[in-house]
């Protein structure tokens, strides 16, 4: 697709880093297990008491849709920087991860620590948020929709996607900075509220 390639891979690179941004987000905010069944009964109560399951089901709809959304621009996201047999294996072994925890959780009786895992998610989410924001506007400044300021001192670390520029470097600095003021603030209102 030439220009095409890297304008398709720089917009979707930069609403899927808006996602996974949005997601690690609403992960921390549920990374306590008594916030998250506060929600989940919130959420099912007030669909309950419309007098009827349609929007309990319409709700159910939401989450998986919105979910498999983010899903799906994942792997868009990530698509242009891998090769295709990396894409798939990396697809088959995540399959077959969840196969085994969905055994263990089913068969075994397996617990899952909500507060480590969601934690723990949302890390794994931002990283690929970061990584998915440096990718996208680097495409799009090879597009040449966006201008490119480069510096000899900038790192290129492709791993976290960050390139010599100064476009991209910022917005990641600016995510990282809301990031750790987010955790603070939490810490803060936490350790208030004892």
């Amino acid at each position: 697709f030439g220009n095409n390639n890297f304008l398709i891979a720089g917009w979707t690179g930069v609403f899927a880093a808006v996602m996974l941004i949005y997601v690690s987000y609403w992960l921390h905010s549920k990374s306590s297990a008594e916030q998250w069944n506060d929600y989940i009964k919130n959420k099912s109560t007030q669909a309950i008491a419309t007098g009827s399951l349609f929007s309990l089901g319409l709700l159910a709809f939401l989450a998986v849709f919105r979910e498999g959304t983010e899903t799906v621009l994942f792997y868009i996201g990530m698509a242009s920087s891998i090769n295709l047999a990396t894409l798939i294996s990396g697809i088959l072994v995540g399959a077959l991860i969840l196969v085994v925890i969905a055994f263990l959780i089913l068969k075994v009786g397996l617990k899952i620590p909500m507060r480590p895992f969601f934690i723990v998610s949302s890390l794994l989410v931002f990283y690929l948020g970061i990584k998915f924001t440096g990718m996208g506007i680097n495409g799009l400044q090879i597009a040449g929709i966006l201008p490119t300021t480069t510096n000899d001192v900038l790192p290129t670390i492709d791993w976290l996607g960050v390139y010599p520029s100064l476009q991209s470097l910022i917005p990641q600095l600016i995510l990282i900075a809301l990031a750790i003021a987010m955790v603070a603030w939490r810490y803060i209102k936490a350790s208030s509220n004892k």
